[in-house]
């Protein structure tokens, strides 16, 4: 149904789609530097001194850091590598490597390097921080927080580790930390009927490599009746482009929500700054059964993102089915905050009343939006007018907390 499909305003697909293609970009970016020849190979007069010389060690080591600032780690691998068959228990050339290495997208081979150097060179900061860099670059925030609380005992007068500590808890954070959602929903509606009341509590819970689990609670009041709703689901990937969510939830003798519905959804990114979304549910009500099959297309702009959904759904016991479009226009900023509007309008089946599930025309506007404040706490707002077809009007607001743990 087409409030359903912004209900809840956050997609269990969020965040799975490689939507806006940054992390693809820059992967690019990487390749064609590393790969594309420069117009010089490092320094011309010092790769003539180290050919008429191959012994001078110092000339090579200028060599190999003329490759590393001129943006060729690879041929700066290649000098280091040279040196250190001569001495590897120089600090200098251990940390040289381990930057070559970390500038080729290869900062595992850079660890042991790293360890090496921090044994042989414990006052060396400069290791340190490549060694936390390293790590975590490779995801292993416990191991990098563990590095950087040893950092701050080795080097009490700096300041660095305790500010690298304070910016990697706030990443785990955004990138691990288990979501919690609280708000509280109202309508108003025409012709002095009672108003509808909602509340949900949501808990979305990464598990790695890009799956999620997520459940929640929800209450719907309307015509005097109240809902109790559970919701459980999971999503993942199926490969590097295509992600995917199956949502279920139940509603023990409900008369306005659906006894019990199931949901697929999966979508991709595209090139183009687009993605694509399809969604596949089932809705068992009291008395009628909708079938429901949904399309999303998604722009990306450079300070706003524009989606079309089309909505199809088959009610039971009506012979012709119901269609639906929704227009959504958001601006994103920050971590995960946006501010958005939806338009809607096309045919919904709807509860209209206790037990009495009926297709009508629809009209939505709603504006609506997420704010982080801070890595930890965010709030979640929507405001929103409702034509039922000749039946009512609804006016909407919402409000919730969310927070990060």
């Amino acid at each position: 149904m087409m409030r359903r499909l912004f209900k809840r305003g956050r997609s269990p697909l969020k965040g799975t789609f490689p939507f806006k293609g940054e992390r693809p970009l820059l992967m690019m970016a990487v390749a064609v530097l590393v790969a594309a020849p420069p117009a010089f190979a490092c320094d011309p007069a010092l790769e003539a001194i180290v050919s008429a010389k191959p012994d001078d060690t110092d000339s090579r080591d200028a060599l190999a850091r003329s490759c590393a600032r001129d943006g060729e780690p690879q041929a700066a691998l290649l000098q280091y590598d040279i040196l250190l068959a001569r001495d590897d228990n120089n600090v200098d050339w251990l940390l040289g490597k381990a930057q070559a290495l970390i500038a080729l997208q290869r900062p595992r081979e850079a660890l042991p390097l790293l360890e090496r150097g921090r044994e042989i060179a414990p006052a060396y900061e400069d290791v340190w921080r490549v060694n936390a860099n390293a790590l975590e670059s490779l995801g292993q925030y416990a191991g990098a927080d563990e590095l950087l609380a040893k950092a701050a005992l080795a080097f009490p007068q700096s300041t660095w580790p305790g500010e690298r500590r304070e910016s990697l808890a706030e990443r785990r954070l955004l990138e691990r930390g288990t979501r919690l959602s609280i708000d509280a929903s109202y309508e108003d509606l025409s012709g002095g009927r009672p108003a509808w009341r909602g509340a949900t509590v949501g808990i979305d819970r990464p598990l790695g490599t890009g799956q999620r689990l997520f459940a929640g609670l929800h209450l719907e009041e309307r015509f005097n009746t109240r809902d109790e709703q559970v919701w459980l689901g999971f999503a993942g990937r199926m490969s590097q482009d295509w992600s995917y969510a199956v949502i279920g939830d139940v509603a023990a003798d409900a008369e306005v929500l659906p006894e019990w519905s199931l949901a697929f959804e999966t979508g991709r990114g595209l090139p183009g700054n687009r993605s694509m979304g399809f969604r596949a549910r089932h809705a068992s009500y009291l008395n009628a059964n909708v079938d429901t099959l949904a399309g999303t297309i998604e722009q990306y702009a450079d300070w706003f993102r524009v989606s079309y959904t089309l909505n199809v759904a088959k009610t039971s016991g009506i012979d012709d089915p119901s269609f639906a479009h929704l227009i959504r226009v958001a601006h994103d900023y920050g971590r995960d905050s946006y501010v958005g509007i939806t338009l809607g309008f096309g045919e919904e089946a709807e509860t209209v009343a206790p037990g009495v599930v009926q297709v009508t025309d629809t009209k939505v506007v709603s504006f609506n939006g997420v704010h982080w404040r801070s890595a930890a706490w965010g709030f979640s707002w929507e405001a929103g007018w409702y034509e039922q077809g000749d039946l009512y009007d609804r006016i909407r607001v919402r409000f919730g907390l969310e927070h990060r743990f």
